[in-house]
């Protein structure tokens, strides 16, 4: 009876093992996706407030002026 509880008791744990490292493994990939995710994150904020920027000076009376010079023949 003892041998028995001990042998389902090992391969209970060497599945709980493979359990883990499985999971660990999906934690590496998970905070690896989250890391790009920020550059991401990071790259397309940069790009909305140059974007922004841009667009405050199409808006000014000097960036409508060179545009429309820019469209004389």
């Amino acid at each position: 009876m003892a041998a028995t509880t001990i042998g389902l008791l090992t391969w209970k744990y060497k599945g709980l093992q493979e359990e883990h490292e499985e999971l660990q493994t999906k934690h590496e990939g998970l905070q690896s996706m989250a890391a790009g995710l920020v550059v991401q994150l990071a790259e397309l904020t940069a790009e909305n407030e140059s974007l922004k920027s841009e667009n405050a000076y199409l808006k000014s009376a000097t960036g409508a002026s060179k545009t429309l010079k820019s469209y004389d023949c």
